[in-house]
């Protein structure tokens, strides 16, 4: 209960810190009805794919994809799918599960004319061929962001019944901003962002590198984007845990390159 009371404070704490058209162009956009749905999609290719400070592939390249729907009320479902390598697909273990594949859906939208946004919903993440390891969890999610204009904060509360590997009740608190840099022009954008992630597993014997039963991970990088084209993120990686623990698992300083593109 102390942990999730601390998680509950920071959340509470991370909120608390956290536009114009010519008027010929906002008439004739207005003039133009809103589709009822849109889709969307995404590719890309990266060194290693890390979540929450843990690398899924072993520090080796991966492959994602994924497809959106979004309805005008704001509701939206997509799936998002990746290669993966954990350690327990060597012998003896008997997963051989390769593969991610996450079903999400949820509802998004703004608080009136404010600069606050919002996005509650559920994320399913299934990796087929785990022969019964519980890997398999829910996750359940509310995020908080603001547009200040200069730069974009957020924050949110991320909770799964039932963590990976049956680890139990596990609690995500994250925080990010992305700073636009201007450069003046309208085929190449430059952005500096970042995420600091506090996570806590709430049952008890639960603990990494025989010490913490929660930790901190974070990141920073830079962003090129190519209008009509690509995306390119340079990102360093890292985490509160080290030692033989994360030379075996990965959740040690990491440098990640990205490629991405969305259509």
């Amino acid at each position: 209960m102390m942990k999730f009371t601390k998680a509950i404070a920071l959340a509470a704490l991370a909120a608390g810190f956290i536009a114009t058209s010519a008027p010929a162009m906002a008439e004739e956009a207005a003039a133009e009805p809103t589709p009822d749905f849109t889709f969307t999609g995404n590719i890309a290719l990266t060194n290693n794919y890390i979540f929450r400070g843990f690398s899924q592939t072993n520090g080796d390249f991966a492959v994602q994809g994924g497809l959106d729907i979004a309805h005008k009320s704001g509701l939206y479902a997509g799936t998002w799918a990746s290669n993966v390598e954990f350690k327990d697909q060597s012998a003896p273990f008997t997963n051989s599960s390769s593969i991610e594949v996450d079903l999400y859906a949820g509802y998004k939208g703004t608080f009136g004319n404010s600069i606050f946004s919002y996005d509650v919903g559920a994320i399913w993440y299934a990796y087929p061929g785990d022969n019964g390891v519980g890997y398999d969890y829910w996750e359940f999610y509310a995020k908080l962001n603001a547009d200040l204009g200069f730069m974009t904060l957020g924050t949110g509360f991320v909770y799964s019944p039932d963590f990976f590997a049956n680890t139990g009740d596990m609690i995500n608190i994250p925080v990010n901003f992305s700073i636009p840099i201007p450069l003046g022009s309208d085929t190449w954008a430059l952005s500096i962002g970042g995420q600091l992630g506090y996570n806590v597993y709430t049952e008890n014997g639960i603990t990494w590198d025989g010490i913490h039963d929660d930790y901190w991970n974070w990141n920073i990088g830079l962003t090129v984007a190519i209008t009509d084209w690509f995306n390119v993120d340079f990102r360093y990686h890292d985490t509160s845990l080290n030692g033989a623990f994360c030379d075996v698992f990965r959740c040690d300083a990491q440098f990640t390159g990205t490629i991405s593109r969305a259509f």
